[in-house]
Order: C-alpha cells, then sequence, then structure tokens
C-alpha cells in the first residue's frame, strides 16, 4: 500500500515543472456543483463564517445562494524552483585600482534555484477578492557558468577604453539566504462548476550577505472545475493555466587576476570582483494544478508547470 501511494507521489514531482501554489479558497461561486462519475450535483457549503463582515458583501451574495469560503486564512508554503538565466553586465572591479573592465561578449550557461518556506495570512476583502501577505525565509544559489572571450579596460591612464582579446572562464555558486516578505492579491469567481483564478504577488528578499534587495513578481491566470462526490466533505479542485515571472538578480564574487591575465595584476592587484545581473530565459509557463479540500476549513495544494522552470511548492490552508 505505501508503495502504491509513494510511487505516483515521485512520479508526479519528477513529470512537472512545478511551480508557486496560492490557493485560498475559489471566491464567490454561483450554482456550485460538483462534476462526478454519479453526475453533475449541486454542492451546499456546510461551514458557517465566524462573522458576517468581511468580506463586503459576502451576507447579501450568501442570501443569494452563492458559495462563499470562509473569511479568514492563514497557510504556510515551501517553494523550490530551479531555472536557466541569462547573464549580462558583466564588470570586473578592485579596491587596489580606479581601472575597470566589462565583457560585452559572454557564453555561458548560467542557472539559479531558490527554496522559500512562507506564511500568508490572508483575508477575503470582497466575495471575490482575496488579499495575503507573505513572511518567511529564502535560500538560493546563483550558479555563473562563463566563458569571456575578450573584456574592455576603462579608466586606463591616457587611453579611454582597451579592448583586450584575452579569455577567460568564470564557473562559481554563489549562495546566499535571507527574509523575504511581500503581498498579494487573488481574484476568483465561480459558476457552476467552473471557476476563474488570477492570482499576483510581489515579495522582496534581502539577503544577509548581500547589500542589494531580490525583488519577485508573479501573475498567474487559471481556469479550473470543481470535482468530487457531493455527498462527502471532501472534494477537489483541478485547473490549468499560465504563469509569468519577473525576477532579475544579480550576482558578484572574486577571482583572480591571473586567471584572467597575469599581465593585469600590476593594473588589478592579486584579486578581482566580478558582478553581473541576470533575468530569466523564460518567463511565461503552463501551470496544471489540484487543490484538496478536506473540509471549509483544511485545504491542500500542489501546482506543476511545463517548460523551462523546474520548481515544485506544497501548501496547506487553515481558514476560519
Amino acid at each position: 500500500m505505501i508503495r502504491k501511494i509513494v510511487f505516483p507521489v515521485i512520479l508526479t514531482i519528477l513529470s512537472f515543472n512545478l511551480l508557486y501554489s496560492q490557493q485560498h479558497g475559489f471566491g464567490c461561486v454561483t450554482n456550485k456543483h460538483l462534476l462526478s462519475l454519479s453526475g453533475n450535483k449541486k454542492f451546499e457549503t456546510r461551514a458557517k463564517p465566524v462573522t458576517e463582515f468581511p468580506p463586503v458583501f459576502g451576507n447579501k451574495a450568501r442570501q443569494k445562494g452563492n458559495s462563499l469560503p470562509l473569511p479568514f486564512g492563514t497557510g504556510i508554503y515551501s517553494i523550490y524552483y530551479d531555472q536557466a538565466y541569462t547573464a549580462g553586465e558583466l564588470a570586473l572591479t578592485t579596491d587596489s585600482s580606479d581601472i575597470t573592465a566589462r565583457a560585452d561578449t559572454i557564453y555561458q550557461n548560467t542557472s539559479g534555484y531558490e527554496f522559500k518556506v512562507q506564511a500568508r495570512p490572508n483575508l477575503w476583502i470582497l466575495p471575490f477578492l482575496n488579499i495575503y501577505g507573505i513572511f518567511g525565509y529564502t535560500k538560493g544559489v546563483i550558479s555563473p557558468n562563463l566563458v569571456v572571450p575578450h573584456i574592455v579596460l576603462e579608466n586606463v591612464p591616457v587611453f579611454d577604453s582597451i579592448i583586450v582579446d584575452t579569455t577567460f572562464e568564470i564557473h562559481d555558486e554563489i549562495g546566499y539566504t535571507g527574509p523575504t516578505y511581500g503581498i498579494g492579491a487573488t481574484f476568483s469567481k465561480g459558476f457552476g462548476s467552473f471557476f476563474v483564478l488570477v492570482d499576483y504577488n510581489f515579495s522582496v528578499t534581502q539577503p544577509v550577505d548581500m547589500d542589494d534587495q531580490l525583488w519577485n513578481h508573479f501573475l498567474s491566470p487559471k481556469l479550473g472545475l470543481f470535482i468530487g462526490n457531493p455527498g462527502k466533505k471532501t472534494y477537489g479542485a483541478f485547473w490549468i493555466g499560465a504563469m509569468y515571472i519577473k525576477n532579475e538578480q544579480f550576482f558578484t564574487g572574486k577571482i583572480d587576476v591571473a586567471d584572467i591575465n597575469a599581465d593585469f595584476i600590476p593594473l588589478f592587484g592579486e584579486e578581482a570582483t566580478y558582478s553581473g545581473e541576470i533575468t530569466p530565459n523564460q518567463r511565461w509557463n503552463f501551470v496544471a494544478g489540484y487543490s484538496l479540500i478536506i473540509n471549509e476549513k483544511h485545504h491542500f495544494v500542489i501546482e506543476g508547470g511545463l517548460w523551462d522552470r523546474k520548481q515544485i511548492s506544497i501548501g496547506y490552508d487553515f481558514r476560519f
């Protein structure tokens, strides 16, 4: 029995590129029905909210027979993603000299991953609009694998700039950790067995070993359906959609000047600092997800995506 349960879970993780999961219920659903093998049957909400307000207009929506989630919630989410990046703006500097260098051409295979653990308190302020906070911690690694065919020396006395043909490589793993905080909103409206959902969140990570902040934007439109046995409290929701991610980052590290060109040691000294920016190769991908609603108070979520990003996220939300 254990093998029958574990194998499908492992297969699911290996088959999908899983990513950010954000589900706090499905907003106002008109004439809610569950799709099942026994037929499309109406589903009655059993849990009573602790208060009629919020959401605004919530009591009016219930009086019309609409199904609403419980207004308050708090969730915990563990998130891992790995994706390919393109590095640019590569620069070389040193504390011992005003001379700098830049690389206009880079051959590369740059990648990075992040692991996040987040708490997300949330509130339905309108029957179709949920807002939530993000409080957590992030651990990440950026792996620049670069081949630089030439550099441009700048701030050289007498000369404005000099192009130098000198090939060198950078292979590194740059780790960072730090607290993460942010805010998000989910729009969700259902009709019968179907629902539409659009989620956006913005978060900032402040690495303890870096000076600058890391910013993340996520936008995800989805279309889904409710499935299950109307005679039971537990049911599910399945959806497909897309996700857009904007998470430009930066990297910095040290390199021996002799690995670039030993003739540069009188100019740079023994060691130089390299830095650059990275942007994701793929901003959009397709997503598919499933939410198991044990009852109106307990929700479990997993969501998967296809294409460039390799990510996994599992979440739990408690509502009251």
